[in-house]
């Protein structure tokens, strides 16, 4: 136990450190052209994002609902299990 405080304690000192050494950093970091190339293509562009206009429903209850009130149709995605099938 006695181990566990103190190995806690000097990962506290140094995180403390660390957070103090970048703290004075005035200037952004500059980054490569390569790097910005590969952000460009990891990151989703506005096309891929827009998924997030939808106004979804957590509930199914709710979204029926609302569904009924604006004679709109209801996509369902129902799972049972895990989200990545670690079940």
């Amino acid at each position: 136990m006695k181990n566990l405080v103190s190995g806690s304690i000097a990962a506290l000192m140094l995180l403390a450190a660390s957070i103090g050494l970048c703290a004075d950093r005035t200037a952004p970091l500059q980054l490569s052209a390569e790097h910005a190339k590969c952000r460009e293509i990891v990151l989703p562009n506005l096309g891929e994002q827009s998924y997030r206009n939808i106004p979804w429903r957590a509930s199914v209850l709710h979204g029926i609902v609302d569904a009924q009130k604006n004679d709109k149709p209801i996509m369902f995605v129902l799972m049972n299990g895990h989200p990545l099938g670690c079940t």
